[in-house]
């Protein structure tokens, strides 16, 4: 597969796997904010501000950092969870530096992100499976 295909895959499933973590992390501010109401927010308001405060601040590590590092991990044969797990951690640490709160929002999510869109765009990727399909193909 061309590095281009890869890479519009891998963006593809992780920008999918962000839309995820966006709505569990609003499922999660919905029961929060049903437990605990707050003054300034109700639970829709408290859902639409979790889900799009997500995506905007999420969207940007994604598809400039590590969609495409990732990618060329994958298309190199190199993309393992270990990898995946650091990939999505980067931009939490350096949110660190910071905001705490955002930091560890930023190193979920990444991780998160990271680890589904491993989950997704590994499988099937293994060389080890392609030497054997191709040795059960000549024999």
């Amino acid at each position: 597969m061309k590095f281009s295909r890869q890479l519009a895959k891998v963006e593809l499933v992780a920008l999918a796997s962000l839309v995820v973590a966006a709505v569990a992390l609003a499922s999660f501010a919905a029961i929060q904010t049903s437990l605990h109401p707050g003054p300034f927010f109700n639970i829709i308001d408290s859902v639409r501000v979790v889900f799009l405060y997500t995506l905007a601040i999420g969207c940007i590590p994604v598809v400039v950092f590590g969609a495409p590092l990732y990618a060329g991990l994958l298309y190199r044969g190199r993309a393992s969870w270990s990898a995946a797990f650091a990939i999505g951690a980067v931009p939490g640490v350096v949110f660190l530096f910071f905001a705490i709160s955002l930091g560890l929002w930023a190193l979920a999510c990444g991780i998160a992100v990271a680890l589904a869109t491993h989950a997704i765009c590994a499988s099937g990727s293994n060389p080890s499976s392609k030497r054997t399909r191709e040795k059960l193909r000549a024999a």
